[in-house]
């Protein structure tokens, strides 16, 4: 990982909230985090729920954890029998949404609610850095395309924006109805999964997730998973030299931890190593906060306020940069 300013993605909304980054991981701005993830493919419809007197009715239709998701292809196959069960639904594995909510935009902070198999989430365009200066972004459900981007990196550090679309309470006064937030202890799983495409973009941008841990009555810290490292930048702290090149359960792929804190508030980044960038990935959150309790890091909140997914851009200029699937889905 090359050198320059870490980064934690600002989110603005129509206030304008700036991000927080630095080179020696102070923040200047208001709250941020970025994160992004890909993921393997998507199962197909869902079998039959429940128990039926034939047998056990098929399980729901997802996206396996393989990096290369050929597992998830098979899911829901065996959910025919079971006369009991309730019909079969469409899977919430990546390449199984429907979407809903189309536009485009060359607004800074273009804010607006899509939707991806009946469940609500919002799309910001979020030209939030001091460099930005124009951008063109277009959307369909969860899928977008950042069409055209200019800019310049912050004398902080900060990237010129973090397009990003993401489910439950986060930087703008909008909630949509997705599931979250919810109490860590209530959660049996918050899986997730993102497909996004370079589209021969190779410049000064990364993928992330950006996990938003907090309380009822507030924010409390950042949980970033990088699916790209681009050169000249890094995230926000300092790489944990314990935690190199180490893996987390039941989830795909090689991490460097950086951890510190940005606006007075902790993050832990899992990144994945500049060159090894990854367009797919699904995961439960909750491995990731139990790998960081596993190795002592803090943890900060009894609640999972939000769950992101967007590209920090540096500079452009960008053309074409795609996320083309994103779900969330809390039990």
């Amino acid at each position: 990982m090359s050198g320059g300013g870490g980064s934690a993605a600002g989110i603005g909304g129509g206030a304008g909230a700036g991000g927080a980054t630095g080179g020696a991981g102070s923040g200047t701005g208001g709250i941020g985090g970025s994160t992004s993830g890909a993921s393997g493919n998507g199962g197909a419809a869902s079998g039959a729920g429940g128990i039926g007197s034939a047998g056990v009715a098929g399980t729901a239709a997802g996206g396996g954890l393989s990096a290369g998701g050929s597992a998830g292809d098979a899911a829901g196959a065996a959910g025919t029998a079971g006369s009991a069960g309730a019909a079969g639904s469409t899977g919430t594995g990546l390449g199984s949404g429907v979407m809903t909510g189309m536009g485009r935009s060359m607004e800074q902070y273009e804010t607006t609610e899509v939707g991806r198999n009946g469940v609500p989430y919002m799309l910001i365009t979020n030209g939030w850095g001091p460099g930005f200066d124009s951008h063109t972004v277009s959307w369909n459900g969860t899928s977008f395309i950042v069409e055209a981007m200019s800019g310049s990196r912050g004398s902080g550090g900060q990237p010129a924006s973090y397009p990003s679309v993401f489910c439950g309470r986060y930087s703008v006064m909008q909630v949509p109805d997705c599931g979250l937030p919810k109490a860590i202890s209530d959660i049996t799983s918050l899986k997730t999964g993102w497909r996004w495409a370079a589209n021969g973009n190779t410049g000064a941008y990364n993928a992330a997730y950006d996990i938003w841990l907090g309380t009822e009555t507030g924010f409390g810290m950042y949980l970033m998973v990088w699916l790209r490292d681009p050169p000249g930048e890094q995230p926000a702290g300092s790489p944990n030299a314990m935690h190199q090149a180490v893996t987390v359960a039941n989830v795909p792929g090689v991490w460097d931890i950086w951890n510190g804190s940005v606006n007075n508030r902790p993050i832990i980044n899992w990144v994945r190593r500049e060159g090894t960038d990854s367009p797919e990935i699904e995961f439960d959150v909750m491995d990731f906060i139990r790998d960081a309790q596993m190795r002592g890091l803090t943890i900060t909140g009894t609640q999972v306020n939000a769950v992101a997914v967007g590209f920090e851009i540096w500079s452009g200029p960008v053309t074409n940069l795609e996320s083309t699937d994103f779900y969330v889905e809390v039990q």
